[in-house]
């Protein structure tokens, strides 16, 4: 099996307030084992998986949350 799948995520840093959007292709793959595998790119290079490794762009600090697509850019608007 292996199939190829977009998902975007928001992200927030609880260290600094930063808040940003990445959408993702993912391909998933099961071998012969019945085990499966993701490979995770952004922007066409392969980057490891925003679930299990999330760092901040802005102060690299690792203590993220992570919500589904579209919450940074309407928390932005409940601010103004």
């Amino acid at each position: 099996m292996h199939s190829h799948v977009h998902r975007a995520y928001s992200f927030a840093c609880l260290d600094c307030g930063y808040g940003w959007e990445s959408a993702y292709e993912i391909d998933v793959a099961m071998d012969e084992h019945a085990r499966i595998s993701a490979v995770y790119h952004l922007d066409g290079r392969r980057v490891p998986s925003p679930l299990t490794s999330p760092q901040c762009p802005a102060c690299e600090g690792r203590k993220i949350r992570i919500m589904r697509p579209g919450r940074v850019s309407s928390a932005r608007l409940h601010e103004i």
